[in-house]
Order: C-alpha cells, then sequence, then structure tokens
C-alpha cells in the first residue's frame, strides 16, 4: 500500500525556471559590464570609429572596397590621421557629439579638424585604424572581459539553482509539506476567510417581514454552532448508606486496577410483591457487555 501523492502526469509542465533565470540575468550583467567599459574604458575615438572597424572585417568577405569617413587633423604641412592625443570629446549647443583639437595638439601645430569621406580596400582599412587606434586589438578582445564576467556569474549560480527546480519540481510533483509556521488554528483562518459563522434563513416569515425585510436570517456566531450537549438521567432510588459504600467501592477498584471501569448498578429494595419480582427478574448483565 502506498502512501502519499502519486507522481502528477497532467498539469502544467514542470521547467527549469530558476536556470532560464540565471541565464537571463547573466546575459543582462554581460551586456551591463560591456555598456559600462564602453563609456568608461574606451576612448572616444575607439567608440567613433567601431562600426567601421567590425564592418570591414565583415564586408571584406563580400566585396574589396567601401565607402569610409576619416577623422583627419589639418596642419601647415598636410592633414593625417587624427589619433586619440589629439582629440578630445564635446558637446555642442545643440546637445550632439563632437571633437575638438586637445592643447597639446595647438602646441604642436595643429589648426582645426576635418571630415574626410573616401574609397578604402577593406582589408588596408581593417589593418590601419587597428594599428592606429585599437593598437591590433581584435573586437574580441573588447567583449571578453564582459563575457567572462557573465560565465562566472552563471556557474557561480548554477548550483543554487538548479537546487531551486528540483524543489520546484518535487513540489509540483508530490506536493509540498507544511512547516509548523505554515500551519494556523481555527480564529486565524476564520480572519482570514472573514468567516463569521453560518446563518439560517427563515423561511416562516409574516408579510410585514418580507416586506420590510425583517427577520431574513438568522446568524449564529463562531463557536456556537455546534455546542456540546450533556444528556442526565435520573437515577434509581436507593438508601444513603449502600449509596456510599458502592461509591467507596467504585473508587477502590478503580485505584488498585489503574483503568477506568463503570460501578456495578445498585440494588434495589425489595418490593412488597415477591411472586412479581420472582417472575420478573432483571438480567444480571453490565452495560458494556
Amino acid at each position: 500500500m502506498k502512501w502519499g501523492r502519486g507522481e502528477r502526469t497532467g498539469g502544467p509542465s514542470i521547467r527549469p525556471v530558476y536556470t532560464y533565470a540565471l541565464v537571463l540575468i547573466s546575459f543582462i550583467a554581460t551586456l551591463g559590464i560591456e555598456g559600462f567599459r564602453y563609456k568608461q574604458v574606451w576612448t572616444p575615438l575607439e567608440r567613433h570609429y567601431f562600426p567601421d572597424y567590425l564592418g570591414s572585417q565583415i564586408v571584406v568577405v563580400v566585396r574589396d572596397n567601401g565607402w569610409y569617413t576619416l577623422l583627419q587633423v589639418v596642419t601647415r604641412k598636410g592633414s593625417r590621421l587624427a589619433l586619440d592625443s589629439d582629440v578630445v570629446l564635446t558637446v555642442t549647443e545643440s546637445g550632439e557629439n563632437s571633437f575638438a583639437l586637445t592643447k597639446e595638439a595647438l602646441t604642436h601645430g595643429a589648426l582645426r579638424l576635418e571630415s574626410h569621406y573616401g574609397h578604402y580596400n577593406n582589408a588596408e582599412m581593417h589593418a590601419f585604424l587597428g594599428n592606429l587606434i585599437y593598437h591590433n586589438q581584435t573586437p574580441m578582445d573588447f567583449f571578453r572581459p564582459a563575457l567572462w564576467a557573465g560565465l562566472v556569474l552563471f556557474f557561480a549560480g548554477l548550483l543554487p539553482a538548479t537546487h531551486l527546480d528540483r524543489s520546484r519540481s518535487s513540489t509540483l510533483r508530490y506536493g509540498r509539506r507544511l512547516a509548523r509556521s505554515d500551519s494556523m488554528n481555527v480564529p486565524q483562518l476564520n480572519r482570514r476567510h472573514r468567516f463569521r459563522g453560518i446563518s439560517l434563513v427563515n423561511g416562516g416569515r409574516a408579510v410585514l417581514d418580507r416586506m420590510v425585510g425583517l427577520n431574513k436570517k438568522l446568524r449564529v456566531p463562531p463557536g456556537k454552532d455546534n455546542p456540546g450537549v450533556l444528556l442526565m438521567t435520573e437515577p434509581l432510588p436507593q438508601e444513603p448508606g449502600k449509596m456510599a459504600a458502592a461509591a467507596a467501592g467504585t473508587v477502590k477498584r478503580s485505584q488498585a486496577s489503574g483503568t477506568r471501569q463503570e460501578s456495578a448498578p445498585p440494588k434495589q429494595t425489595p418490593s412488597q410483591d415477591q411472586k412479581l419480582e420472582h417472575d420478573v427478574a432483571p438480567a444480571k448483565r453490565r452495560f458494556f457487555e
């Protein structure tokens, strides 16, 4: 014979919800860390040229040349590509991000900044930007710290998530055992479910009571709906001496045996009609036999 609730075959599907949540949290943490690095660690030119740097590596498989916009520093001797030491990020009056020359660049003879739009080879542009702007770092090198942080977070929370998924699966299959703190007594249950007792509908009301709405229900408060009923029986008439002796004998027998026993019914006084008493003699049997 098997006790308890059997394994469920229907109902809601049991899925590793906590593991899915851990994957989502790890992914969001990876994006957050990478976004923080993009704002705080990357240089302004690295953020400016990153779409061209990544696109030149991908588009080279399809075509050889492409159009690019380069930020150049104009000097008296000509123009060259602007480096991180030449520019600083500024905000214009309209709220747009722009570049301005640094004091060091102005000291070395820089006159102004210009944007040059031209047609270049994709492979050469990727190598050119990787050498001067990104210092020979691949795009994966910029995402690697955030990826490692996301993986560490995932593997750190994998064991607790697996334990929670197993507990949830066991609860859905076999139910949950209530602890002492989860149980409640009758008054607490009545307060939670707003139970105020039972009501008895009065069907035999007068016409005036029905029109006015009186005596419609008889409310019974909690604790009064099932009162205990005590039935009393009248004892047989006996002599005072015999009643005291019978009571003392019952107490002695219960103390000696250690168990609760019923006392034998006392004998009645003989009546005047002896013949009728012998004809109708009561059977000598105990109550529980």
